[in-house]
């Protein structure tokens, strides 16, 4: 309504020497522009710890794929020192042959137990140069690497076997031999797989990395730390599998399970690309951030730091600023607006229809001025008591407000005499609003101790003219169409 919405100049006072926007904008710049700051410096440093892990890793990773292959580079130089020996005494036994015992002995010494050598008979029978076994040995005919071994040349690495006595694990690496000696076909190494992942465990980043050799189909062949359920199961499936190596050989990612732990992880993998191994190498997201998280936690504590006063100080200057304002609109609003009913008093509307009579005259744009009175007034007061009769006042206010659009205005004249603005409004509309209001009146009802009070109101209405020479003229016919509507029986609208 307009009564609440032609307040201007608000605090006008005040702002000449203290702007609320003005606070509030300044403070919000500062607090936007360090704020900003504070997430530029996040997020750039948490892109530089990832960058400084993924480097890391690469690192160890490839440390970790030259060890591996050391260990397969001593494999292969021991098969082809067994094949070569083998080749070199035909007529031998293999099972018997003092020089092939004496060279594995060897080979068992110099890696400490860590490789072992076995043969492996056309029947897929495990032959132990070394050591005479009281009971046959395991037939691994069916094993995946004699398998591979018989598919084709070059090493063929298995699944983790273990092994029936010790209980340990072993990676096995089986090679077939270019010339069969006797009924052995293959030479089989098997490597000690907590030897391996001893050394695994050594280079692993701690807390929270590990580091797993696996197939390139999946299958884990050995991990750090160690985990006795992890050898030999698939993680075929996983992300890492299905999603970076079919991609690039090679690369750091963030994947949620590595080596069948349910974790976040940076893992940088590499597929060796002369064996058929992957080495992944990961560590632990949360423990890998971890240090920038701090560094972002003291940089967020600082700057709440410079937050919190700065608020503080600009809340204060606002609070000063809006009581200030706050008084000074109150002391605008009363003398602009009635206290009981909310509506622009006498002296506020009659300078807004001067204002507005200008403009018309200005535009040639229509204005009309209805004049309201609440009927018997002054018998509802008398009867029913003043409390009564300001409700009346209020309910009628309330649905003259009702009836009326964002640039109308309501004014209260007198006691029970009220006027409304009508800028932009021909005659013919105004008698609509006019009406509406008078028909809307009369449905009121005020429960009272007496019972329930009803009025109705009578209106006179006229629109400005370009004769009109002040708002007196105006006033006057709206007053003398007000003055027809009561003597005429009341409850009707007149226009004049």
């Amino acid at each position: 309504m307009k009564a609440n919405g032609m307040l201007s100049g608000t605090g006008r006072h005040i702002e000449e020497w203290a702007n609320p926007r003005a606070v509030i904008f300044l403070t919000l710049l500062f607090l936007g522009t360090l704020w900003s700051l504070v997430v530029f410096s996040a997020i750039t440093t948490r892109q530089e710890s990832i960058d400084a892990t993924g480097d890391r890793l690469q690192r160890m990773n490839h440390a970790v794929e030259e060890e591996t292959r050391r260990y397969v580079d001593l494999v292969a130089v021991f098969l082809a020192a067994c094949e070569q020996s083998l080749a070199a005494n035909p007529a031998h036994d293999p099972r018997s042959d003092a020089v092939l015992r004496n060279l594995v002995e060897g080979f068992r010494a110099r890696t400490g137990g860590a490789i072992d050598i076995r043969l492996v008979a056309r029947d897929g029978s495990l032959v132990d140069v070394v050591e005479t076994a009281a009971t046959p040995l395991a037939n691994v005919a069916d094993s995946d690497y004699v398998r591979g071994a018989l598919a084709g040349p070059g090493l063929s690495i298995g699944h983790p076997v273990q092994s029936p006595l010790s209980g340990r694990h072993g990676l096995p690496v089986a090679l077939r031999l270019r010339q069969p000696a006797h009924d052995i076909h293959i030479l089989l190494a098997v490597i000690d797989l907590p030897t391996l992942q001893d050394t695994y465990e050594e280079q692993r980043q701690k807390p929270g990395g590990t580091i797993a050799l696996l197939r390139r189909d999946g299958t884990v062949l050995a991990s750090a730390p160690g985990d006795e359920g992890l050898p030999g199961q698939s993680i075929a499936d996983g992300k890492l599998f299905r999603e970076h190596l079919a991609q690039e050989p090679r690369g750091v990612v963030l994947v949620e399970e590595t080596t069948g732990r349910q974790a976040r992880e940076f893992t940088s993998y590499s597929s060796m690309p002369d064996l058929p191994l992957v080495i992944t190498v990961s560590e632990n997201y949360d423990a890998a951030l971890a240090p920038w998280l701090r560094h972002t936690l003291w940089i967020v504590l600082l700057a709440f730091g410079v937050t919190v006063p700065t608020t503080v100080v600009a809340y204060r200057s606002l609070r000063l600023l809006r009581a200030l304002a706050s008084r000074d609109a109150q002391l605008h609003r009363l003398s602009t607006t009635d206290g009981l009913t909310g509506a622009s008093s006498r002296q506020h509307f009659v300078d807004e229809l001067a204002d507005q009579m200008e403009t018309a005259r200005r535009q040639a744009s229509a204005l009309t001025v209805l004049l309201f009175n609440i009927d018997f007034f002054q018998r509802i007061n008398d009867g029913y008591g003043h409390a009564v009769g300001d409700q009346v006042l209020v309910a009628f206010a309330r649905v003259a407000r009702g009836c009326l659009r964002e640039r109308d205005l309501l004014g209260r004249l007198g006691a029970g005499e009220f006027a409304i603005l009508l800028p932009g409004t021909a005659v013919e509309e105004a008698v609509l609003v006019a009406e509406r209001v008078r028909r809307e009146t009369a449905e009121i009802a005020i429960a009272t101790e007496n019972g329930t009070v009803q009025f109705t109101a009578s209106a006179g209405l006229t629109a400005a003219h370009m004769a009109d020479s002040s708002v007196d003229d105006l006033l006057k016919r709206a007053a003398k169409a007000l003055h027809d509507a009561r003597t005429g029986g009341h409850d009707r609208v007149v226009v004049a």
